[in-house]
């Protein structure tokens, strides 16, 4: 007969298992990634940014961060799969965007005019499966708002980033956690959390944002 304590373990395991969510420790067998197109950025998150997966980026500096993802956002209409930059910073450059392979024609620009518009259309957009990835600037997000958009980016197998302030909560639903730090020649980048990569360690991206 099961001992109680370890039929206790085995409600708490099963109320954890989330589907899309993933826990430190937890191992996967073949975790499916898209390269970022950056060398640095593949080798740290074995083998790219993973499919299906909320990504944080964390930086006090606004728009700092977005050449990490400028060369996903140009493969990606490739597939014929959009992209859509919400709520950005500043207006986004379209010479500059086209200038690194981004096709325009692609990529939706939306600019609600509520944050809880925004964060509603970001899950909604997610889900829907017509977007290979997103770039959503926003106020950080509490834990249950922060798991659907985990779980929304799952079933919708989007890549969705979330650049917001840097926070010392240490506790997110992300896949990925990167902090940007800008550099002489470029941005230093923390690995705070990486699914089926290494964390802990700090890279430095030479392009200049």
């Amino acid at each position: 007969t099961p001992s109680p304590a370890l039929s206790v373990a085995k409600d708490v395991a099963r109320a954890l298992d989330i589907p899309g969510v993933w826990s430190a420790g937890q191992r996967t067998q073949k975790e499916r990634t898209r390269s970022s197109g950056l060398r640095e950025i593949d080798s740290a998150l074995g083998g790219g940014w993973p499919e299906g997966s909320l990504i944080q980026i964390a930086t006090d500096h606004p728009g700092l961060g977005l050449s990490l993802i400028t060369p996903l956002l140009a493969n990606l209409p490739q597939s014929q799969r959009r992209v859509a930059i919400i709520q950005p910073p500043f207006i986004p450059y379209a010479p500059a965007l086209c200038s690194r392979g981004v096709d325009l024609g692609l990529v939706l620009w939306l600019q609600p005019a509520r944050a809880e518009d925004s964060l509603w259309t970001v899950e909604q957009l997610a889900r829907s499966g017509l977007l290979g990835g997103i770039a959503y600037w926003g106020e950080s997000m509490h834990s249950t708002a922060e798991r659907r958009l985990q779980l929304a980016a799952s079933e919708g197998d989007a890549i969705a980033f979330h650049f917001v302030s840097r926070s010392r909560n240490a506790h997110s639903y992300a896949a990925v956690r990167l902090e940007v730090f800008p550099s002489a020649d470029g941005v230093d980048i923390d690995v705070l959390k990486c699914r089926g990569g290494r964390a802990g360690h700090r890279l430095r991206h030479r392009c200049a944002d």
